[in-house]
C-alpha cells in the first residue's frame, strides 16, 4: 500500500484524528468545503475537496473527548453501507427500521459532487448521533464512496446484504443432512 492511495490515506487519517485535541476535532468536524482549517492541512491530505469531505466525515465519526480515551475508528470488517442499515446496532433486525432509508439510499447513490457529499455527511451524522459510545467503520469504504461516486457498489451492496441478512436466514430451507 502506496503512501498515496486512499485506502492507505484514510486509514493514517484515522490514526491521527485520535490524537488531535477535542477542540481541534471540532473544527474539523465544523470544516468548510475549501479546507480552511490548519487541521486539515496538518493531516497531510491531497488538496481536494473531496479529501476535504473525507476528513470531514472521519472528524465527526471520531469519538469525542480526550485523545487518550478515544477508540480506533477503522475496523476493516464493518462497512459503510452496513451501518448506514443497521446504525451499528448488533442488535438490529430486519423488524427495525434502518437508519438510512432505503429511498435515502437511493437517493445518495444518485447524488454526485457537492450533493453527495452534503448527503453523506448528514448520513454520517446520524449514525454518529445513534452513538454516545465508540463507533468503528471501514474508512476506506467511505473514503471510496466520495471519491468514486460511481462505485455504489461500495455502499449499496453492504447495505442491502445487511437489510436481508435476517430475512433470508428465516427462509432459507433447511438441509436434512
Amino acid at each position: 500500500m502506496s503512501e498515496n492511495d486512499p485506502k492507505f490515506l484514510a486509514i493514517r487519517t484515522s490514526n491521527r484524528l485520535r490524537k488531535l485535541s477535542p477542540g481541534a476535532l471540532a473544527r474539523l468536524r465544523r470544516m468548510p468545503e475549501d479546507g480552511a482549517v490548519p487541521e486539515f492541512w496538518r493531516l497531510g491530505l491531497p488538496e481536494s475537496c473531496k479529501w476535504v469531505v473525507i476528513a470531514r466525515i472521519l472528524a465527526i465519526l471520531t469519538d469525542r473527548g480526550e485523545p487518550e480515551l478515544r477508540g480506533s475508528l477503522h475496523d476493516e470488517s464493518k462497512h459503510f453501507g452496513e451501518l448506514l442499515c443497521d446504525g451499528g446496532q448488533a442488535t438490529w433486525t430486519a423488524n427495525d427500521r434502518p437508519l438510512l432509508s432505503e429511498l435515502r439510499l437511493a437517493q445518495l447513490l444518485a447524488a454526485r459532487d457537492t450533493v453527495r457529499h452534503v448527503l453523506m455527511i448528514r448520513a454520517v451524522q446520524a449514525l454518529r448521533a445513534k452513538h454516545s459510545s465508540s463507533l468503528s467503520v471501514n474508512v476506506a469504504d467511505i473514503a471510496l464512496a466520495v471519491l468514486k461516486p460511481e462505485k455504489n457498489e461500495v455502499i449499496a451492496k453492504p447495505y442491502y446484504q445487511r437489510l436481508d441478512r435476517d430475512i433470508f436466514d428465516k427462509r432459507e430451507p433447511q438441509s436434512d443432512d
